[in-house]
């Protein structure tokens, strides 16, 4: 865990959550034995709300942009309804390959239809409308992300951005006008907290996660 994220509350909060299925953290083991970037794993607390999320909403339809090794993919599929659909668009070819390779052995991931796409890609050239989106790719297109996800989210649905804290730079005034990405993803926060048509809470768990939800 990286340090930036892992405090005693933190700890304390894990300690007394639902623990992670033991594939979850044979996953972790994996990520960090195969990938150059392991920090880029959702964590224990992150990946309990978003199964959580699921469960209560039970969502016919759900986009992920950014899965990375798929621990978010798995939470997001643990309590899908078996009629339900989640797509999980990666990028990355090596990393996507990587995934498939360890969740081949576990058939309940059957259900995923992996993408190796940009984000950006997948969203203009799909006519799908989603009840659910987890969007963790590149932090200098959320705000395309969200104008893009925007006309096809369905009435109710969720849209979920993370890494919104950007670990704590988003607080730092100097930051918001010096550093770029900084800037950027202050800016978009900015942006969905204003509007009226929709419900944001930006919680601090772990690097930020923002939730919306469309009225």
């Amino acid at each position: 865990m990286h340090p930036d994220w892992q405090n005693n509350l933190h700890v304390y909060s894990e300690n007394f959550s639902s623990q992670e299925p033991l594939y979850l953290k044979d996953l972790v083991a994996f990520t960090w034995k195969k990938t150059t970037n392991p920090r880029m794993l959702s964590g224990h607390l992150q990946g309990r709300l978003l199964a959580l999320l699921v469960a209560m909403n039970q969502p016919k339809n759900i986009l992920e942009i950014g899965s990375f090794t798929g621990y978010s993919t798995a939470c997001l599929t643990e309590n899908l309804h078996p009629q339900s659909k989640i797509t999980a668009v990666e990028a990355d070819a090596e990393v996507l390959f990587k995934a498939k390779s360890f969740w081949a052995n576990y058939p309940f991931m059957n259900k995923v239809n992996w993408m190796n796409l940009s984000g950006l890609e997948f969203l203009q050239n799909t006519n799908e409308k989603f009840d659910f989106v987890f969007i963790d790719a590149d932090k200098r297109n959320y705000l395309s992300y969200f104008n893009l996800c925007f006309p096809k989210i369905t009435s109710g649905g969720i849209m979920i951005f993370d890494n919104t804290l950007w670990s704590g730079k988003v607080t730092d005034s100097t930051l918001q006008e010096k550093d770029l990405d900084t800037k950027i993803m202050h800016e978009f926060n900015e942006l969905v907290a204003q509007e009226k048509n929709w419900k944001t809470l930006l919680l601090p768990i772990r690097d930020g996660l923002t939730i919306i939800r469309f009225d």
